[in-house]
């Protein structure tokens, strides 16, 4: 088995996601190329610089906004919000080839709404239908078919927005667009081309199905492991007898290539398209400020295995024990990351605020990485269309090297 080096395999990570500099991925058809290649990207509704799927962008594609991928989303219909890992924005051509995942979802939601009382939403389900067939597009909020119940913390507390759920993850019903985090159902034939949606599901077996979303999973990331993680959290993937059996498969069959990295007892795994990648530098004089769902740190255990940094999400942790803050940020310099940082949240036009910055141990900050910090917070203020305050960039405390 062939060994690389630490430093190839993140190199490769970096460039695979374009965290090196944005290349040719500019706007609108910079963000289409990239869901090309990538295939998901997860949804996160908080919003404090941006959303999740948002900061992916900004950090990949130059002269990014986020009416951007709202319109390929929502006016071009070039992508589609949709059950992946979790919930997550999909390339709208991947719907024929997504049927399995749909069924496995109604099939948890099914159990879902019998332990939380609320099966009656099934008996709502061509009556909506047929309101929202009438009355064209609504959200949740505008429909109150059947009765209200007591579905525990997390349930919907109309049967109604159960039943909307139930025909959204069936595929029954689309969203046309949001109002900020509200989605605007619609029926699906009104928002995808019929050539999509009567499509048949490309694959004969479940086997075909796994081996395509494997793989898929893996262009996700680039590179990776197979151990349970973040990166294979869903249907089939998180599987681990079906996915090492898959996986094994797709080497021998020359889909997959395998090899060690130095310093790791563990396996890893790229796509043989994307060979060409491995041995490129990341040279470029670049820092990034990375998504707390980026697909770069799905898998957490993996990150700290080649890069050394460990990072938790600390937005559901209680204040008392965060280590960092609430929404924190990664800041990755080259093929390093260097730092972590909690903005202020982003309110209208108002500049943006640094509550607190952390240099990572052992980080001898030089001028050029001072300069790609500087450059970075510009860029990221463009995306925001907002100022970065002095202030802000007082709290970094850059120090030079001596």
């Amino acid at each position: 088995m062939t060994t690389i080096s630490n430093e190839t395999a993140r190199n490769f990570l970096v460039n695979y996601q374009n965290l090196n500099g944005y290349g040719e991925l500019v706007g609108r058809d910079g963000a289409a190329r990239y869901m090309q290649k990538v295939r998901c990207v997860q949804f996160d509704p908080l919003n404090v610089v941006g959303r999740n799927p948002d900061l992916v962008m900004q950090s990949r594609i130059k002269d990014y906004k986020p009416e951007v991928l709202f319109d390929l989303l929502y006016k071009e219909r070039a992508l589609y919000d949709a059950a992946d890992k979790m919930i997550s924005i999909v390339p709208t051509e991947d719907y024929p080839a997504m049927a399995r995942i749909r069924q496995k979802t109604v099939e948890q939601l099914k159990d879902i709404l019998t332990w939380r009382k609320s099966l009656g939403a099934l008996e709502l389900l061509d009556e909506i239908k047929e309101f929202i067939r009438v009355n064209g597009a609504q959200p949740a909020t505008k429909i109150n078919i059947g009765e209200n119940v007591d579905s525990g913390k997390w349930g919907h507390k109309k049967l109604s927005s159960a039943a909307l759920d139930y025909l959204y993850h069936c595929g029954e019903l689309g969203i046309s667009t949001k109002l900020k985090t509200h989605k605007v159902y619609d029926l699906s034939e009104n928002l995808f081309p019929l050539e999509i949606l009567k499509a048949k599901e490309p694959f004969k077996t479940e086997r075909d199905f796994a081996k395509w979303y494997i793989k898929r999973r893996i262009g996700a990331v680039g590179m990776l492991w197979n151990k349970n993680g973040g990166a294979w959290l869903g249907f089939y993937v998180s599987d681990s007898k079906l996915r090492t059996e898959i996986i094994r498969g797709l080497v021998d069959e020359g889909e997959l290539l395998e090899f060690q990295v130095e310093g790791s007892k563990e396996s890893f795994f790229i796509r043989k398209e994307n060979s060409s990648l491995l041995g490129k530098p990341a040279e470029n004089n670049v820092a990034q400020f990375i998504a707390p769902l980026d697909n770069l740190i799905w898998d957490r255990g993996m990150i700290e295995e080649l890069f050394g940094f460990k990072y938790t999400w600390e937005v559901y942790t209680p204040v008392a024990k965060r280590k960092y803050g609430y929404y924190v940020l990664p800041v990755l310099y080259k093929n390093q990351f260097v730092a972590r940082f909690e903005p202020e949240p982003c309110k209208g036009k108002a500049p943006l605020q640094i509550k607190n910055w952390w240099w990572e141990p052992g980080i001898a900050v030089t001028d050029e990485m001072n300069d790609a910090i500087k450059d970075a917070f510009e860029r990221f203020g463009k995306y925001l269309g907002v100022e970065v305050s002095k202030d802000a960039l007082k709290t970094v405390k850059i120090k030079r090297k001596k």
